[in-house]
């Protein structure tokens, strides 16, 4: 009877390699999700209130209500995900201003009914949308919603201190109420995508002369653009372990002055402005800055 006999180090190799395996995937599965982050371009809207009053006109009122009711609609799915996991964004910011005929207390006391009259907004696109779905956000909810996922802010007057503010034309302009929302999604790899770009990565490395021989800069540059998020970075950078993290594969791969196939700057380029624009979907902001032919990435 014929047997597969192997040794006791690489019996012991495959054991090894299955429990890394494996432990990495309940350890990715456990941290590796998802996130909300921010979707598209802000967009501003809003009215001018009266002179002395934090009531809109009703159409004016109206127009706003239906305009917020449209762009929550569209962040949504993603609010009712997140909204208990302490990561959604301030994605809305209410902005007032005042004009010159009230004195400074005056308006700060008018600024603050104004910026209530903009929570209101909120409030009301929210009942609206509950009518249009059958599915009504909760008080509870909403003030959750606008304690921690709003900004406020105040403009007041520009009228140079010089001038009479008794007797100086007020500008209508300045009695302002500006609604800014970056509308949100929900967008990040799942852990077997994330394993896959580390796939990628390793096969563009490695050639049959051993890795960091023969290296395809194009497709290290290809793999590390499918992160979406900052968590996808942060996931690959772990993923990658094993060869030492994200940015020595980067700079390992991506070497300075020519190569067989040219330059590898426009790749090294290319691998920050994927790497930030993921960062900044996830509101992080730039991680990824180059000096001289290194890539250094903050953070992780």
């Amino acid at each position: 009877m014929n047997k597969f006999i192997i040794s006791e180090s690489e019996k012991q190799r495959i054991l090894n390699m299955h429990k890394s395996s494996s432990s990495r995937h309940y350890l990715s599965e456990a941290t590796m999700a998802p996130e909300p982050v921010f979707g598209s371009k802000p967009i501003e809207f809003g009215a001018l209130f009266p002179e002395g009053g934090s009531t809109l006109p009703t159409l004016g009122k109206a127009e706003v209500v239906t305009y917020m009711k449209d762009v929550l609609k569209s962040s949504l799915p993603t609010i009712i995900k997140f909204i208990d996991s302490g990561t959604l964004p301030k994605f809305i910011t209410i902005s007032v201003g005042t004009s010159s005929t009230g004195t400074p207390e005056e308006n700060r006391i008018e600024a603050q009914e104004r910026i209530e009259a903009g929570i209101k907004i909120i409030e009301l696109a929210f009942t609206e949308l509950g009518k249009e779905t059958g599915e009504v956000v909760s008080q509870e909810y909403i003030q959750q919603f606008l304690s921690n996922n709003a900004n406020y802010s105040y403009q007041p007057t520009k009228l140079a201190k010089i001038f009479d503010r008794t007797k100086s034309k007020s500008k209508p302009e300045e009695r302002f109420i500006v609604f800014k929302v970056s509308p949100i999604k929900t967008m990040g790899k799942e852990w077997k995508q994330i394993s896959g770009i580390s796939d990628d990565i390793e096969t563009a490395i490695s050639s049959f002369f051993g890795k960091y021989v023969d290296v395809s800069e194009e497709g290290v540059a290809n793999a590390i653009c499918m992160c979406e998020t900052y968590s996808d970075i942060e996931d690959l950078n772990t993923e990658l372990e094993k060869l030492g993290g994200l940015q020595h594969v980067i700079n390992r791969a991506i070497t300075d002055g020519l190569t067989a196939m040219g330059s590898d700057t426009k790749e090294r380029i290319k691998i920050a402005g994927c790497l930030n624009k993921a960062a900044n979907k996830s509101g992080k902001g730039d991680v990824a800055d180059i000096a001289g032919d290194k890539l250094t990435i903050t953070g992780i």
